[in-house]
């Protein structure tokens, strides 16, 4: 595994753990694993700056459905996945932002059937990015 995988990893773990307790990112976080997914950019031979620019937009998006949405999907989610998309390239990113919403889609239903969340019940995300993330390295995506 590369060491921007095991840096991508590491933060997302980090920031899903931080997400579940607290139900915020630490900014903190995005900064040091941003400033980590830079330097990856300047000294490796991996993505070129034209594709680290595309790889911000999965995150972008997120933060534009944040804002639409007053929130339903929080700037700390949209702003991980700005530094997520840095460590892993556009395509990678994407597979893990998709996988990780099919995952909270299918644990919201679950919960919503059980009668154990109602509609308005909010889920951490970062936990399915996580799972998602695994799921798009592991499952060959």
């Amino acid at each position: 595994m590369e060491k921007e995988s095991i840096a991508a990893f590491i933060f997302i773990l980090l920031c899903a753990l931080a997400d579940i307790r607290n139900k915020k990112i630490p900014f903190l976080f995005l900064l040091l694993f941003g400033a980590v997914a830079l330097i990856f950019l300047a000294t490796g031979d991996g993505m070129g700056w034209k594709e680290a620019l595309k790889s911000l937009l999965p995150g972008a998006a997120l933060l534009l459905l944040g804002l639409c949405t007053g929130e339903s999907i929080g700037y700390g989610d949209g702003l991980a996945v700005l530094v997520l998309g840095l460590f892993t390239g556009t395509a990678l990113c994407l597979a893990a932002v998709l996988a990780g919403f099919l995952l909270s889609a299918a644990v919201s239903i679950l919960l919503l059937s059980l009668k154990k969340a109602t509609r308005k019940s909010r889920l951490p995300f970062m936990p399915f990015l996580a799972a998602g993330m695994g799921i798009a390295v592991f499952g060959g995506w």
